[in-house]
């Protein structure tokens, strides 16, 4: 029995208990495994990507989900930071409807349309500070002003 076998089987059980806690993306994981030989560690991710316990796709639907109150661009940043990345990344943004996410959000913050441009400009920028897009929150605005 090597150290590199024992290494691994210490890498693969403080993934699984990471992993049993909650979703983690392969960046994640290595980040927090970083006491461990890289070769080691990264061994043992795709051998748990292998199996289907790690998955960065699942990861990310998951991490959407659970920030369903942010837009497109904050999300995009919160996923580039995990390490989720290119293609997955697109695919992940493309699957979500972010004018109805800014509609949500606005109609939960604001019931009646704003009266003055000031109020107008201090809720675009609470819009804009959750990552959606100028045409997402002037959809959610208009959307609200209509129904009032």
């Amino acid at each position: 029995m090597s150290s590199s076998d024992d290494a691994r089987r210490a890498i693969e059980a403080r993934c699984l208990a990471a992993l049993g806690r909650r979703e983690y993306s392969r960046a994640e994981l290595a980040a927090k495994l970083g006491e461990f030989p890289a070769e080691d560690v990264a061994a043992v991710l795709e051998t748990l990507a292998e199996r289907g316990w790690q998955s960065d796709a699942r990861f990310a639907e998951s991490y959407l989900r659970g920030h369903r109150g942010y837009g497109r661009l904050k999300m995009r940043h919160e996923l580039e930071a995990r390490g989720i990345r290119g293609e997955l990344l697109r695919e992940t943004l493309d699957s979500a409807d972010w004018f109805a996410t800014a509609r949500e959000v606005y109609q939960k913050k604001y019931s009646a349309p704003a009266t003055t441009p000031q109020e107008r400009a201090k809720r675009q920028r609470f819009m804009a500070q959750r990552g959606f897009s100028y045409e997402e929150i002037q959809q959610a605005m208009t959307a609200t002003q209509d129904e009032a």
